[in-house]
């Protein structure tokens, strides 16, 4: 299935809409005000050391909640220049790993895919490995190995479980 010229200028449109509307979102993020300026600027202190903790973590979180939109808007603006630049070089609605065409309907929830479903999901499925990430780091800290065999050798010499009650 190929997409007419019609329909491929309305799927251009859409996605300059939607590169339009995430820029100024990121302009927002990372602009005065935002995540452009040191925490104490932004906050209105000269420092934090007069404020309470608690405070001072939830505004450390809101900042750390903005710094993952950021990259989740720019991680799409990407996303959709390379849909753009598909368009550009006639390759828009192929697969770019299988070669197939993208049924239109999934073009029109996503129109910025460059994966048909079967590759997307491959992907995905690729991406878990049903393990916690703090594994990698442990996994090479200190040129040591961590597997379960650690826990159970460390756990034959009692555990907070053996503890007796009082």
């Amino acid at each position: 299935m190929e997409l007419d010229r019609v329909k491929l200028q309305w799927f251009e449109d859409l996605l300059w809409a939607r590169y339009s509307e995430l820029r100024a979102v990121e302009e927002r993020l990372s602009g005065p005000g935002g995540l452009g300026e040191p925490a104490t600027v932004a906050l209105g202190e000269l420092s934090a050391y007069d404020q309470h903790p608690g405070d001072f973590g939830t505004e450390m979180y809101e900042r750390s909640k903005d710094l993952g939109l950021l990259e989740n808007t720019r991680h799409q603006l990407r996303q959709i220049a390379a849909a753009l630049k598909a368009i550009e070089t006639g390759t828009y609605g192929r697969c770019s790993v299988c070669g197939r065409a993208i049924p239109e309907e999934r073009l029109e929830a996503i129109p910025e895919t460059q994966l048909c479903v079967e590759c997307s999901e491959a992907q995905a499925s690729a991406d878990r490995t049903g393990r916690p990430i703090e594994e990698e780091t442990l996994s090479t800290h200190l040129g040591r190995s961590f597997d379960e065999v650690s826990w159970e050798e460390a756990a034959r010499h009692g555990t907070a479980s053996d503890l007796p009650d009082r």
